[in-house]
């Protein structure tokens, strides 16, 4: 089946891009301290894209047009270990349409097959069902969960933690 989208490697003619979904409240529901300071935002993405321990892609529909319709990152999660952690944003308009999953599925096969990871893993809100099933849809697994990790609408709420396996992936051959 071709694919939908592509990752497209972040550049700084992207940062601008990056930075408006990184501070947009509207965008992260299931968040509670996204910066509003563009100015910090813009210099960590900067720093970011120009290192080797995180890779940030822009999200493009695979039309004519490379139509950009979010953003996902994958960076050390622990290096001595071999794991890295992964993080994305759908723009509310494309999201449900299994765009997301895609690029998921991209990025692990980047890991796995490219950077040599060992683990993969992932964190969300519990009430971010949507992230949770695309999560469960490219292989990870529950592992845990973070009671009271996260505030958010003026009370603590629980983080799940997800992981899949190189020898997970080899398995499921995503």
């Amino acid at each position: 089946m071709k694919e939908r989208i592509i990752l497209s490697p972040a550049t700084l003619d992207d940062v601008e891009f990056i930075v408006g979904i990184k501070t947009s409240t509207s965008l992260w529901p299931y968040e509670d301290l996204i910066s509003s300071d563009k100015e910090a935002v813009r210099k960590n993405v900067v720093e970011k894209i120009n290192s080797d321990w995180y890779k940030q892609y822009i999200i493009k529909l695979d039309d004519p047009e490379k139509t950009p319709i979010g953003d996902l990152h994958i960076h050390w999660y622990v290096k001595e270990r071999e794991s890295w952690e992964i993080g994305y944003c759908i723009f509310p308009e494309y999201r449900e349409q299994g765009y997301c999953v895609e690029a998921a599925k991209i990025a692990l096969k980047y890991a796995f097959e490219d950077w040599n990871a060992h683990k993969v893993v992932a964190m969300c809100n519990e009430f971010n069902i949507a992230s949770s099933k695309v999560l469960e849809k490219i292989g990870m697994v529950r592992e845990g969960v973070f009671r009271e990790e996260l505030p958010w609408q003026g009370k603590w709420v629980n983080q799940y933690f997800y992981c899949i396996l190189d020898s997970d992936y080899k398995e499921m051959k995503l």
